[in-house]
């Protein structure tokens, strides 16, 4: 992403930085966010259940990472993705844009939105 930013090299153009997407790739998402704040434009918060590919596949509701670690959509700040030391690498570096809240998990969404939008201003506050 950071090269494409950076051939394009326009002022309107940037990334949104999702913080658990990075787990997808089997990247550090703490790492990434801090790579990649400098051109963030939207940031969303989203939490993921981490598993190494090493064990037995959890089966119903896991995915795959690229690879072979297994992911499942977790209610912001139930899972393993590092969120609050994402939010201080975006606050420290300047960034004042919104934050979104993205539900993936298999609890009832209306739920899992409220717990995490819940638990995200209460990490925001935090920082």
């Amino acid at each position: 992403m950071e090269r494409l930013v950076n051939a394009v090299a326009h002022p309107n153009f940037g990334v949104l930085v999702d913080m658990g997407n990075f787990a997808c790739a089997d990247e550090d998402p703490g790492a990434a966010v801090g790579r990649l704040v400098r051109y963030a434009f939207h940031a969303h918060a989203k939490d993921f259940h981490l598993r190494s590919g090493a064990l037995f596949p959890p089966g119903e509701g896991w995915f795959v990472s690229r690879g072979g670690n297994f992911l499942r959509g977790a209610i912001i700040g139930h899972g393993d993705i590092p969120v609050g030391q994402c939010i201080r690498i975006l606050k420290k570096a300047g960034y004042d844009g919104v934050l979104s809240v993205e539900f993936e998990g298999m609890e009832d969404a209306l739920t899992g939105i409220r717990i995490g939008l819940d638990n995200l201003r209460r990490l925001v506050a935090a920082v």
